[in-house]
This record gives structure tokens, sequence and C-alpha cells, in this order.
């Protein structure tokens, strides 16, 4: 049996709320909190320190829209949207979309946020980037919610990874200091995606 090792709010949720959808089980690994991350016994199996990792037999995998595709390809599910369906493109597009755009500003806004001591100088500047993320992270929702338009999902008429994909940043995106961020299609959509009961599933998983 496949391992995954898993920390809570990590983007080992991703993969932890495909295989509820999916219907497969895996040997989960809760590591806890993050500063286990660094013990050796983990960076054996990722040297990056990082999260999610999968480990399949002699395969290792770490990036968590790997995994996410890996285990959905592997079990013939209708998550993945093949490459002979005619949304495939839009497919590939959203799928990308949910890490590479959406979560890029709110892993600055994290990692700055997680910085103390700090000075007043250093304050000022701390600001000025989490202000920038914000506005970057307005701006690049905004073709999230025009895609939304008359659809439930974001391609090929039903969930897939790319609903999983964007469905990560989005959940983060519940939190008070986000309120009013998103617009009403995008915000129905995110209600839609948490309240699966695969989600809260995997959301329940220590």
């Amino acid at each position: 049996m496949a391992t995954l090792y898993h920390v809570p709010t990590s983007r080992s949720l991703r993969v932890l709320w495909t295989l509820e959808e999916i219907g497969v089980t895996v040997d989960v690994k809760s590591l806890g909190v993050r500063p286990r991350l660094q013990e050796p016994e983990y960076l054996a199996i990722n040297p990056a320190g990082t999260l999610p990792a999968l480990i399949d037999g002699d395969r290792a995998i770490y990036e968590s829209l790997a995994i996410c595709e890996y285990l959905a390809a592997r079990h013939g599910s209708e998550l993945v949207v093949a490459p002979d369906e005619p949304e495939r493109p839009e497919f590939v597009q959203w799928l990308l979309y949910g890490e590479a755009t959406l979560q890029a500003p709110l892993s600055v806004m994290a990692r700055v946020g997680r910085i103390r001591n700090k000075t007043p100088e250093m304050q000022a500047g701390i600001d000025a980037v989490l202000a920038d993320a914000r506005h970057s992270l307005s701006m690049r929702l905004k073709p999230l919610e025009q895609r939304l338009e008359g659809r439930d999902f974001l391609a090929a008429g039903r969930l897939t990874l790319a609903d999983i994909s964007v469905g990560y940043p989005l959940n983060n995106l519940g939190r008070p200091h986000f309120a009013g961020m998103l617009g009403p299609r995008a915000q129905a959509y995110r209600e839609r995606l948490v309240a699966r009961p695969a989600f809260q599933r995997a959301a329940a998983i220590p």
C-alpha cells in the first residue's frame, strides 16, 4: 500500500480529497506539526522537506498535483480529463492555475506573515509586500470569476482535478481576513466544493 506523508492545512489536503473522491485508501502518516519536516527521518524521504510526499513502492512523488494525477490516472478516475476529450486544454490550464496563479500570492502572504521580531522599518516593508500580494491575488481571481459564468465546474462539465487544485487555495480564502475578495460566482463555487462529503472527510483527517 502507498504511504502519504501529511500535515493538516498543507497541500496534502488536495491528495486526501482526491483519494476520498475516487474511493481509494493509502497509509496516511500525519506528521502533526511542521517542525517535524526538518527531522532526518523525513528528510531522507523528501530532502526538500516539503509536503505532501507519496511513497509507492520504489516511487516517490512530492508535488501535490502530480500525486493527485498519478492516483486518479492509476485508478481510472474521471477526475482526469483525457487527451482526446475536447476540454483537455482547459483542464490543464485550470489544473495549473490553482497552484501557479492562485496559490503563489497566498504562499507569499503566509511566509511573510510568519516573520517574527520585526523592527518598525521591517514592518513597513512587510506591510508593503503583503499589500502587493493581496492586490496580485485580487487580480488573479478575475479569470476564475469569468470562467464560472454558467458553469458548476471548471472543465468537462464535471468535477476534475482542476477543481481540486483550485479548491485548495479557495478553501484558504474562507478565512475572515480574505472576506470580500471572491466574486459571487467564485464564492458560490467555493461553497459547493467545501460542502462536498469527500472534501469534508479529507479535511477532518488530523
